[in-house]
């Protein structure tokens, strides 16, 4: 712990010494990519401390809208960034190393407005209050989704509170009025498409452009045990007008 704040100081003393020497681009691309290498090269207990930091410079460069123009070759080494195929919506997430099997992970969005404005917005809530799921993920894939004329942004991303199990989530968000927001009612009258299973079972949860089909593999929770079992069965959601809807 003692050596946290000359972790720190090395940190941003990078920052100072290597302006001016390359295009702005590039220098936030290294900057970045190199807190997280040294995050994720220390041990847990280090990590602890210094995460917070990492994640508030983070945040504090998505207000400014020359990121979401910069492709973060170096950064996506160590997180998840994926852009929707219409260069509107940008995610970034990653773990935040609180040690142990559970894995909390922060996820950001950041999106462009109709009015050409560059906003952010955090997507992880840790347990949503009306579920009672898991909602903080890696995002690890991005589509755009046409209802109507209209783009949407179906989030794909997978998580794990550990316990010998892990989660999948699906949601879709929608720029309306100069902000982002979560749609209602996308699944079976829910916002949010949660699958858990056991960790050595693989949910693989994707979608289908040609076929508008969202796919994952089954497991069933057992109360009893508290757990989740394999049934063999893979569940298939198809987006029909505003909705997805469980095939049977």
């Amino acid at each position: 712990m003692k050596q946290a704040p000359l972790l720190i100081m090395l940190l941003f003393a990078f920052a100072s010494n290597s302006h001016g020497q390359e295009s702005e681009s590039n220098f936030t691309d290294d900057y970045y990519s190199s807190i997280f290498e040294t995050l994720y090269s220390v041990d847990t207990e280090m990590a602890y401390c210094i995460a917070p930091i990492v994640e508030e410079r983070l945040v504090s460069k998505l207000a400014d809208t020359t990121s979401f123009y910069n492709p973060f070759k170096k950064l996506s080494e160590y997180i998840s960034i994926e852009t929707s195929s219409d260069s509107l919506v940008k995610t970034y997430s990653w773990d935040r190393i609180s040690g142990g099997s559970w894995h909390d992970n922060a996820s950001y969005l950041q999106f462009k407005t109709k009015s050409g404005k560059i906003k952010y917005k955090r997507l992880d809530s840790g347990i949503e209050q009306e579920t009672g799921e898991p909602t903080d993920v890696i995002i690890y894939d991005i589509h755009d989704i046409s209802i109507k004329d209209e783009s949407y942004y179906l989030l794909l991303g997978w998580g794990t509170h550990g316990g010998g199990r892990h989660h999948s989530l699906a949601r879709v968000y929608k720029i309306k009025d100069e902000e982002i927001v979560l749609c209602d009612s996308f699944f079976d009258g829910e916002k949010y498409l949660h699958i858990g299973a056991p960790r050595v079972g693989r949910i693989n949860l994707q979608y289908n452009y040609e076929t508008k089909e969202l796919s994952h593999n089954y497991y069933e929770y057992d109360a009893s045990v508290g757990f989740y079992k394999p049934t063999g069965n893979i569940r298939i959601w198809l987006l029909e007008n505003d909705k997805f809807v469980l095939q049977k």
